[in-house]
């Protein structure tokens, strides 16, 4: 429960961050950080300019011993293709600074196959920018930008997917790595590309 928690904390947290990211600067200056506290207007900084892509991995399980972070943080590397990994208290993110195809079932692949004690993936949260494009069966697909690799996609709850060839900033839940089926994304928030 309390994973889930904070991977809602998380999604608020990325959605709060995309939102400042096109507000005005005084208008982000007044809004809460994560931490709940205001910034002050005198010191608060532009949003940082986000990467062209993130994995997020929800974990449950033992994430504090020195031996298991240590494992956790080659496994991911390992299969980043060049994505920046960064563990915290419970998950890893992985960060693609500029544009290149993301290797995203193999990151996901490096822990959930693990065999880590009490380890176990989660949930997967994907951010990326690219645009959707429809196939002759209707079908919609997520294609990142500057790379042409593609995700079926479909709309979450309450999410409405923009016409096809616009550009956007997508934060989707990772649907079908449990199985060896095809990953797809569900689409959680959709913004404008910057």
């Amino acid at each position: 429960m309390t994973c889930l928690l904070r991977f809602r904390a998380l999604v608020a947290t990325t959605a709060l961050l995309l939102l400042c990211a096109s507000l005005p600067r005084e208008t982000c200056a007044a809004a809460p950080t994560s931490g709940g506290s205001r910034v002050a207007g005198s010191a608060a900084k532009a949003p940082a300019e986000p990467p062209f892509a993130r994995v997020y991995l929800a974990l449950r399980g033992c994430t504090s011993c020195s031996h298991c972070r240590t494992s956790i943080r080659q496994m991911v590397r390992g299969n980043a293709k060049g994505g920046q990994a960064t563990l915290g208290e419970d998950g890893v993110e992985v960060r693609y600074a500029t544009a290149r195809a993301v290797p995203l079932r193999e990151v996901i692949r490096s822990l959930a196959q693990s065999r880590l004690h009490d380890l176990s993936v989660v949930d997967v949260l994907f951010e990326a920018t690219g645009t959707v494009a429809t196939g002759a069966d209707g079908a919609r697909r997520f294609v990142l930008a500057g790379t042409g690799q593609s995700f079926p996609i479909a709309p979450g709850t309450g999410v409405r997917l923009p016409a096809a060839g616009q550009p956007l900033r997508i934060v989707a839940l990772v649907d079908g790595w449990r199985s060896k089926g095809a990953i797809k994304l569900v689409a959680r928030e959709v913004r404008p590309a910057a």
